[in-house]
């Protein structure tokens, strides 16, 4: 019903009906605008999803057809598959019992990755400086390592198997890929196998920390790696070798008691350049080095995987200390040096 006034016109609308609309209006913009996801920080990792074509090449022409009677494959997700599949880095226990495993706790992103002041210290303030460098390591013993690296025309799921024609593996991340979330191609370490071989075991950056299977050798190029990174977290220090040479050290800033470095042995899986900080932060330093292996601590970090990586610092002088989630953080100037003579596949060792 409409009510008028006494010269018999309607009256104006009430401001509940006015502040109903407007508050009508905001909801519908807030779901509009509230959809879109953030951009991840560039120590998170998340499984890599497929780019689209024009991402990955150039328009090409259509593929020939293959002649009558021949037959093609094409790597297809594991959930489309209907061969049998071992899944990777379940619990014995758990599937007997039909209980879950306890996941590990997922922290936000701390404040300091966006807020780099809260780890300058003033000049009155500053801890004493670090103990002079110890005399060079002696270099470890070490061996070459067999590296393969994805061929920049492989494009999609790489098929993991426990054995050469076995079953096919599944990863608790989701499929392995040929490339990676940031469009890097993917690195291996070959555990066995040869150039000329059509089958190779490998090691591969995926969660579990050390996961491995076998994977068909034609999709990649073979190479080997006389580089190999030591860092020692008691000592808190990186030691870059090649061969029985040291290439370069320093003292560097380790995790924090509550996440700790792990004590590992992986290789390096990509090197990001962050010079001008516009892939990351200022935290991350000039150089963003990620190893194949994961936070043992973690179960996610800003919203991704919490991979290791061997990244720069805005405080070296605060090398020597453990603060870090986990990564290790060391001067500027050395993970550049790291960066530029360590290739892909080098054989990282963490120890204690």
């Amino acid at each position: 019903m409409i009510r008028r006034s006494s010269s018999g016109r309607a009256a104006p609308r009430r401001p509940l009906f006015r502040a109903l609309a407007l508050s009508v209006a905001a909801a519908l913009f807030a779901g509009a605008c509230g959809g879109a996801e953030s951009e991840p920080s560039l120590t998170s990792e998340r499984p890599e999803p497929l780019p689209p074509a024009s991402v990955l090449a150039p328009a090409a022409e259509p593929a020939p057809q293959p002649p009558p009677g021949t037959t093609t494959t094409t790597a297809v997700p594991v959930r489309l598959t209907t061969e049998p599949t071992i899944v990777v880095g379940a619990s014995p226990e758990a599937d007997a019992l039909g209980a879950e495993e306890p996941e590990l706790p997922d922290v936000p992103l701390p404040e300091e990755m966006t807020n780099p002041g809260l780890t300058e210290l003033p000049s009155d303030q500053l801890p004493p400086p670090p103990p002079p460098l110890p005399p060079p390591p002696a270099a470890p013993a070490w061996a070459p390592a067999t590296i393969l690296v994805s061929k920049d025309d492989f494009n999609g799921i790489v098929p993991v198997y426990d054995s050469p024609n076995g079953s096919r593996l599944a990863f608790p991340d989701g499929d392995v890929w040929s490339y990676t979330y940031r469009r890097n191609r993917l690195v291996a370490r070959v555990l066995q196998g040869s150039p000329g071989d059509e089958w190779v075991q490998v090691q591969l950056p995926v969660r579990p920390n050390g996961a491995r299977g076998w994977v068909r050798a034609e999709n990649f190029n073979w190479s080997t790696v006389s580089h190999h990174i030591r860092i020692d977290v008691s000592d808190r220090s990186v030691a870059l070798f090649e061969g029985d040479d040291l290439v370069a050290s320093t003292r560097a800033i380790v995790g924090k008691p509550a996440t700790p470095t792990p004590t590992l042995t992986g290789f390096l899986v990509e090197k990001l350049p962050n010079h001008n900080q516009e892939n990351a932060s200022i935290v991350l330093g000039d150089w963003i080095l990620m190893f194949s292996f994961f936070s043992e601590a973690l179960n996610s970090f800003g919203g991704g995987l919490p991979r290791i990586a061997l990244h720069g610092t805005h405080i070296p002088e605060r090398v020597g200390e453990a603060l870090s989630n986990g990564c290790i953080r060391i001067p500027n100037d050395i993970v550049e040096a790291i960066a530029k003579r360590a290739p892909l596949g080098t054989t990282v060792n963490i120890v204690a």
